[in-house]
Parts: C-alpha cells; structure tokens; sequence
C-alpha cells in the first residue's frame, strides 16, 4: 500500500472478520504515514526493512534501521496504540547484522513484532521435518533467552547497541559499495 484510501479500501474488504495488519514497505507509505495511521481498524503495523529499503534505493536493509526511518515510524505507530514491529532476524550470533543486535533494536524501541529471515531455517540444508522443529525450537528458544537478558538493561546499553549497529551497518554498507564499483 501506498496510501490512506488502499488501506481504507483493505480494512473494509476485511469488514472485521480477523485482525488486519498492514506490512509498510513502500516509500510512499513512509511519506503518508500520518495519515494512513488515521485510519481506525489497524491492528498491527511490519515495516517491511527489505522492499522498502529498495524502494529507497539502499544498498543493506538496516540502513533504514541506522537512518532513523524505523524508529519515526515506530514513535508514530506507537503513539496510536498500534502494535509494530520491523524487519527480520536469523539464529542468535547469525545474520550479516547479527540477530542479537536487531532484536536489541526492537527492546530499544518498544516493538512487539518480527519475523523470522529466510535464513533462520534453510529448508535446502535441513528438509527433514523433525529437523526442522528441533532447530525451530532451539533458535526460538536462544532468542528468548536473550530476550531475558535485555529486561534489566540501562539505556546507556541501548545506546551502546544502537551505535554498533551504526558503525556496522555502515561497514556493510561500504563494502557493498565496493563490490558494486
């Protein structure tokens, strides 16, 4: 979506039959948030980091995480007491921007949502069934157990992260910048 009248048009097609959740990951949406987020019937707001960084023609999705775009849209979802959430993460102590410090990301800024990357579970490496669970289960239980470990944290931690995720963001960034040249 792009604007307030397709989420309008969308809320009324749903006509209250389950919780309408709308995944942001257009440009446009970014630009027209005030007045999409008027809209009553928005249950849960994804921003959608990977289309989205490409609409703004990005090279690393967690750039709009470093840029302040997600945490603008964060303060102004949660200010309209809709549950949010951005982006997705892989296994603890994997991912290109390692899931530990995304989901720190997530504390920082109060969000309630994410999905799990593609990369969390590679179904081409591991396509046997109780494989699969036995990994989902342990992946899901490494990220509640760090998420246990962030409850008790000072924001100078959150700081610290969010100026990691900075300086690593933007290494990536460089280095993708390098190969392109």
């Amino acid at each position: 979506f792009k604007f307030k009248d397709e989420v309008e048009k969308f809320i009324k097609y749903v006509d209250g039959r389950c919780k309408v959740c709308l995944l942001l990951e257009t440009p446009e949406a970014v630009d027209n948030i005030d007045s999409i987020l008027s809209v009553n019937g928005i249950d849960y707001v994804h921003i959608g980091l990977n289309d989205l960084h490409l609409g703004y023609n990005m090279k690393f999705m967690f750039e709009l995480l470093t840029d302040g775009t997600v945490e603008m849209l964060c303060n102004k979802i949660g200010q309209k007491g809709i549950t949010y959430g951005f982006g997705g993460i892989a296994q603890i102590g994997e991912g290109t921007l390692r899931a530990e410090k995304i989901i720190t990301e997530h504390y920082r800024l109060s969000s309630s949502l994410v999905i799990l990357s593609r990369s969390f579970c590679n179904v081409n490496k591991v396509s046997n069934v109780k494989e699969v669970d036995k990994l989902f289960a342990k992946g899901i239980k490494d990220i509640r157990n760090f998420e246990a470990m962030l409850i008790d944290k000072s924001k100078d931690f959150y700081k610290a992260n969010q100026q990691e995720v900075k300086r690593v963001v933007s290494k990536i960034v460089g280095e993708v910048e390098k190969e392109v040249v």
